[in-house]
């Protein structure tokens, strides 16, 4: 069986010192010689990162490396959505990314469709926040990313005593029974809830009877379309959204591709708009005010 996601949807390619590569489908980029784009240094994790398709945007994300992934000199502290001349700086290697299908220079969020350029529809609620990788058999054995399974499955992760691998939950492996028998290149995503968070699983890839599971965790608890309700605006709800999942003002304008002074003039707005005076009391009215 051999799957790769999500093949063909738009022109795009990464070029480095070794090519160019097109992304065709989810792009591993890391120290193994097994990645899409193998990179031989040792400032490189195994699995470095990963690119992918969300919403019909190519979004980079960072799988825990030591080292960070560097975008337009800033580091990554979530997933983000490259644009067309994006310089990606991983270890010793530049890359740039290029996408002859883009439109025009646009402001990204990870929230979903750009909010400056492009009408919002209803699939445009909060996107990924974070992204790990797994790397199972079809058995459900946790062949690589162990740090990133318990983080995920906690307790429900089983392992037999003597036994080399943990063994993902049996709703999981259910999951992984059905793609492993469907033998198609388009498979339905997992979809579990978890404290609050939703966490999507989603097959990536299967390669010598490896699974390669990219698991998402989207926030459930609030969405942009409920701040807006608070009598914020679309770009003040987005930046309320980030304060309440804990980002700092810095982290703030690297999410949502802005400087830092506009993420201080919008949550002057925010706090005026609420009645507040600080950050931890703009996220107590919304809970208050939303029930989360």
């Amino acid at each position: 069986m051999s799957v790769n996601a999500g093949a063909g949807i738009q022109s795009a390619s990464l070029r480095w010192s070794g090519g160019v590569h097109s992304l065709t489908g989810t792009c591993f980029i890391g120290r193994r010689s097994d990645n899409d784009i193998p990179i031989n240094n040792v400032q490189a994790s195994r699995r470095h990162a990963v690119m992918m398709m969300l919403n019909g945007d190519w979004w980079i994300s960072d799988l825990g490396s030591r080292n960070g992934v560097i975008v337009n000199g800033l580091r990554l502290s979530t997933a983000r959505r490259l644009r067309n001349g994006d310089e990606i700086r991983i270890a010793n290697q530049r890359l740039v990314f290029s996408n002859s299908a883009q439109g025009p220079h646009q402001h990204s969020s990870i929230m979903g469709k750009t909010t400056e350029q492009a009408p919002r529809s209803a699939n445009d609620a909060p996107q990924v926040a974070a992204c790990e990788l797994l790397i199972v058999s079809s058995k459900g054995e946790v062949l690589e990313g162990d740090k990133a399974a318990h983080w995920f499955f906690g307790k429900t992760l089983e392992r037999a005593p003597g036994a080399l691998h943990y063994m993902l939950p049996p709703a999981v492996r259910h999951w992984l029974q059905q793609l492993s028998d469907a033998n198609e290149k388009t498979c339905p995503p997992l979809e579990m809830e978890q404290d609050g968070h939703r966490i999507m699983f989603s097959l990536a890839r299967c390669r010598d009877d490896r699974f390669y599971l990219l698991g998402r965790v989207e926030s459930v608890k609030v969405t942009i379309e409920r701040l807006q309700s608070l009598g914020l605006t679309e770009r003040e709800a987005e930046v309320l959204y980030w304060v309440c999942e804990g980002k700092s003002n810095p982290e703030i304008a690297q999410i949502l591709d802005v400087t830092l002074h506009t993420v201080n003039r919008h949550n002057e707005h925010i706090f005026k708009k609420l009645a507040v005076d600080n950050r931890q009391k703009a996220i107590k009215a919304v809970q208050e005010r939303l029930g989360v």
